[in-house]
């Protein structure tokens, strides 16, 4: 094997492992969570959660994907990005801060936990973008350190909280993002910044990339949030608690999934698009993340009763009828994830959003006719459905790009000297790819 595959190898291995401690380290928080809090704190825990999640989202698209595809810059100006990142984060904090002031007349403790969550905001923001800058510059060890720190610090925190009896929500989310804020100032030692240019410059130059990620971002989102009020509008409340606890068990597969889909596309976006290694990284890619959805199924169809009330508690019984359906979904997830990260590490940004849009879609009908037709059951036996069909819709373009018929970009050789990267003609050009 050569010294370029090994390399490879071992980036995705470390990459593998870095988002197994990440989806571990959700699943325990919320484990935590669930354990300290009493049931209408956990509640309010899940909506600051899926604020964040949502925040971070928004940043990942604006500002790490595009990170992906401009290894070069990653590795020459990584400050411009965290310089950059720093304005968006401290602009998504102002908005999760006036949220939180809105939320405070409806309840205290929602309130003051969006508050302590928008202070933390621009350093959570600085921690995930360093995961990025760690797999678009072919160093995924910083992405793991930034990650097992944050594991580290958050394991203990509560420890403490559950000493001292200070278990309340807005305890919970300040040892929870305090932690991971702490956890993001190692972003700057790491890429040895010692001063940061706090300025909109790296957004503007990308943004021919960055607002068709953020699309795609909305879309995706869009799907699940629509699917959920339409299982829940549909089956009812507990259904709706029975797909989300299916969702926990199968979150630490789709964060490896979505890993891999970022550690491809930094590695192919460094290669000749439709070159044989293109092909080796999208056929390992889905070999990868489709294997880990099989072992996936494998574990959460044996689980023993025990531990699925120990993480579940009362929401297992009716979790455990929907693990066949969600196990089967996230295979077909897996199957997608190598030609996402081909098609975007070869820059068909418009394809890939144009699928998305589509994907919505058919996932939101498919799922929320399925709820009309079995509750919880049929939603995700219908969203599997959806989810096979869009499969082939991603295999079906992938097969069918031809890269070199898209205007030739100049290229540029990265600095570790590895396979050159290919960029837009003039600085914050349209992606070379025509409708």
């Amino acid at each position: 094997m050569s010294q370029s595959k090994q390399s490879a190898g071992r980036r995705l291995s470390t990459i593998t492992i870095d988002q197994a401690i990440a989806g571990a380290s959700n699943v325990l928080i919320a484990i935590l969570a669930a354990r300290a809090l009493g049931v209408a704190a956990f509640g309010l825990f899940g909506i600051v959660f899926i604020v964040y999640v949502t925040a971070q989202g928004a940043s990942r698209a604006l500002i790490g994907e595009p990170l992906l595809v401009h290894p070069a810059e990653a590795e020459e100006r990584p400050g411009d990005a965290i310089g950059t990142g720093a304005v968006l984060g401290v602009s998504l904090g102002g908005v999760v801060a006036l949220a939180g002031a809105v939320a405070h007349v409806w309840d205290g403790r929602l309130g003051n936990a969006l508050l302590v969550l928008a202070v933390c905001l621009p350093f959570l923001v600085l921690q995930d973008l360093g995961r990025y800058l760690g797999f678009a510059t072919h160093r995924p060890s910083y992405s793991l350190v930034l990650d097992l720190v944050w594991l580290v610090l958050v394991v203990v925190a509560v420890g403490v909280l559950s000493v001292t009896d200070r278990s309340t929500l807005t305890w919970f989310i300040a040892v929870w993002g305090g932690s991971g804020a702490l956890a993001g100032l190692l972003v700057l030692p790491q890429h040895r910044i010692t001063r940061l240019r706090f300025s909109l410059s790296w957004l503007r130059e990308t943004w021919a990339y960055s607002w068709r990620y953020l699309v795609s971002f909305t879309a995706t989102q869009g799907a699940a949030l629509v699917t959920s009020i339409g299982v829940g509008a549909v089956a009812g409340a507990r259904a709706l608690g029975a797909v989300r606890g299916a969702i926990l068990l199968t979150r630490p597969v789709g964060m490896v999934q979505a890993a891999s889909i970022a550690a491809g596309t930094a590695e192919i976006s460094r290669l000749e698009p439709g070159s044989p290694q293109v092909r080796r990284h999208v056929n390992r890619t889905t070999a990868l993340t489709t294997g880990l959805a099989l072992a996936n199924m494998v574990v959460l169809l044996f689980l023993p009763d025990v531990l699925g009330r120990l993480v579940l508690g009362a929401t297992w019984e009716p979790t455990q009828r929907l693990l066949l359906p969600a196990t089967v979904q996230i295979v077909m997830l897996g199957l997608i994830c190598g030609t996402r990260a081909g098609l975007t590490g070869m820059r068909a940004v418009r394809k890939t959003v144009r699928i998305d849009v589509a994907s919505t879609v058919i996932i939101s009908a498919s799922t929320v006719t399925g709820a009309v037709i079995d509750g919880a059951l049929g939603a995700y036996w219908a969203l599997v459905v959806g989810q096979a069909v869009c499969a082939v819709i991603w295999w079906s373009v992938y097969l069918t790009h031809d890269p070199h018929s898209e205007p030739q970009a100049r290229t540029r050789v990265v600095p570790d000297g590895a396979a050159a990267s290919a960029e837009p003609a003039t600085e914050g050009s349209e992606p070379a790819e025509r409708n």
